[in-house]
């Protein structure tokens, strides 16, 4: 697959996002496609699982936006650099809304198939950093003793 198909595909998903569209987002997934995050436990199999999460995400930040800040590829796997920004409005997998705003940082790597469509992806981003922001973890000490 070309380059500019793979960064067509990345950009489709990322307006799928920032349209909260839960739907559209699925739709740039095969069938079985297999998404992992380095935050989760699990790995999530299917567009449903997917489409899922991304409707959970939607939920909690409802005004969750992302930017791509940089695509590579090589062959058939590129490399997705995003921002995502959003308020939490909602519950985040048992947090409670905080109403805070928050900023983070990310990549994907992802495998796209001859179809053209995700079949794996493996997200890697700064969930501390976030549940930081949400007032859910401390602050990180600074300076030194």
């Amino acid at each position: 697959m070309r380059r500019a198909e793979m960064s067509e595909l990345v950009e489709r998903l990322t307006d799928a996002w920032n349209r909260h569209d839960p739907d559209a987002v699925a739709s740039c997934y095969a069938p079985d496609a297999v998404s992992r995050d380095v935050t989760l436990g699990e790995p999530l199999h299917g567009r449903q699982a997917i489409r899922n999460a991304a409707a959970m995400y939607m939920e909690a930040f409802p005004d969750i936006a992302f930017e791509i800040r940089r695509i590579a590829c090589d062959g058939d796997v590129l490399c997705e650099e995003w921002r995502a920004t959003g308020t939490q409005e909602g519950d985040l997998m048992g947090l409670a809304p905080s109403g805070r705003p928050s900023r983070v940082d990310g990549c994907n790597t992802i495998t796209v198939g001859t179809d053209g469509l995700i079949h794996s992806e493996t997200t890697y981003w700064d969930a501390a950093g976030l549940y930081r922001q949400l007032g859910a973890l401390p602050a990180l000490a600074h300076g030194t003793a």
